[in-house]
């Protein structure tokens, strides 16, 4: 995923965040949004009139192949415009951020445009359209992160879910130190992110995926650690075994070790699973 493409508010600054990472290449689409690799659209007032102005944006992506990143929050009005953008990248390998919003605090108009968007991009992703769609509930990584103040509220959530998107692309990027590996069914394109405490045994999904088919923890061990730690390689194993799960051991020149992981299905999830 060198490419990150957000649209709408929620989208760009959560494409904001990569852009600390020199790896991705970050565009923007939002209304009045101004910058280097900025689009703007006119605003509208309904999800449909979105729909039915999306420009041809043939000279904005000109550059952009390969994997992409495309991140949208699905009770924003200008979701609607999403697939026929989306339309203009189909040469790409589209991968989907999707961040379920708290339902309570949508409008109505939010509230029906996100159970609609939901449902079709899970259909999309089904049928090969897109190669993931990682759904992530705010909820979720609210409850993960604690108690945060206003004005840091956005950009602590959305640290959380850079950094893992991050270590996820880095991991499948770089050779492992050991793994035990398969790979998921090609059908398991629905998906979302976690983080484990291989110490305590605790993992916290991003988001209540149902009936989850394949999952793959990614352990970030400091080398220090892997060449003095003796049960660490036992409880890795005991856990994969307990789950009939893969696994990738990294050497990392951090401090502290630290797990995310994927989980997988191919079930399409229900439009009021979560918060």
């Amino acid at each position: 995923m060198d490419t990150v493409i957000g649209l709408g508010s929620a989208g760009c600054k959560i494409a904001d965040q990569f852009s600390k990472f020199p790896q991705y290449d970050v565009f923007k689409i939002d209304v009045g949004i101004k910058g280097e690799n900025c689009f703007t659209l006119d605003y509208k007032t309904t999800p449909e009139e979105y729909e039915q102005t999306v420009p041809d944006m043939t000279r904005f992506f000109k550059d952009i192949e390969g994997d992409i990143l495309f991140i949208l929050g699905g009770g924003g009005k200008i979701s609607g415009s999403a697939l026929q953008i989306l339309k203009q990248l189909s040469h790409c390998n589209i991968n989907i951020l999707y961040i379920k919003p708290y339902a309570k605090s949508l409008t109505k108009t939010g509230f029906l445009q996100d159970r609609l968007v939901f449902s079709v991009f899970q259909e999309y992703a089904r049928s090969g359209l897109f190669s993931k769609l990682f759904i992530i509930d705010n909820v979720a990584i609210e409850n993960l992160i604690g108690d945060v103040p206003i004005l840091e509220y956005n950009n602590k959530l959305n640290e959380v879910i850079v950094n893992a998107i991050h270590y996820f692309n880095v991991f499948n990027n770089t050779e492992s130190v050991i793994e035990n590996k398969e790979p998921a069914k090609d059908v398991c394109r629905i998906c979302t992110l976690g983080i484990y405490d291989l110490k305590n045994n605790n993992e916290t999904l991003f988001y209540n995926l149902q009936n989850i088919s394949y999952k793959c923890y990614y352990h970030a061990i400091p080398e220090s650690i892997l060449k003095s730690d003796g049960k660490l390689f036992k409880m890795i194993k005991e856990k994969a075994a307990e789950e009939h799960s893969s696994y990738e051991v990294h050497a990392t020149k951090h401090a502290d070790i630290f797990s995310y992981f994927i989980a997988q299905t191919n079930f399409i999830q229900n439009v009021d699973n979560a918060n």
